[in-house]
């Protein structure tokens, strides 16, 4: 991870978790919160460190066949809530897209605690 994304994710940390700008889940809004594992917090950055608006983000869970399609939002960012924890971390992909650049899967970082897991996708200029 550069340094200029340490310190985006550092300040993203800082910002109020339940705000879901970009986000979604798989479930219903009311899911019980007691059975969801950890949330994925990410950024869409191109390959010069420049946070990326209206990227497509694609969350695919490979045991359940399933897909979430979502977009960053106006700074680049993007929250997707936890799944139930029967959900194995290792079994979700993220990958990004955006037009006039490559598509890229993104890199995870698993959390520490109860933090979200870190998710950054690096898109490179066509």
């Amino acid at each position: 991870m550069t340094a200029r994304a340490a310190i985006a994710f550092a300040a993203l940390l800082g910002l109020a978790l339940p705000a879901s700008a970009g986000g979604g889940g798989f479930g219903a809004d009311d899911d019980d919160d007691a059975n969801a594992g950890p949330p994925f917090l990410g950024l869409v950055q191109d390959d010069a460190g420049s946070n990326l608006v209206d990227a497509r983000i694609t969350v695919t869970i490979a045991s359940m066949n399933s897909t979430l399609v979502l977009r960053s939002d106006t700074v680049g960012h993007f929250f997707v809530r936890g799944f139930d924890k029967s959900v194995d971390p290792e079994d979700v992909t993220i990958s990004c897209s955006k037009d006039g650049y490559a598509d890229a899967t993104a890199t995870t970082t698993p959390p520490a605690g109860n933090a979200p897991i870190q998710a950054i996708c690096v898109l490179k200029k066509k």
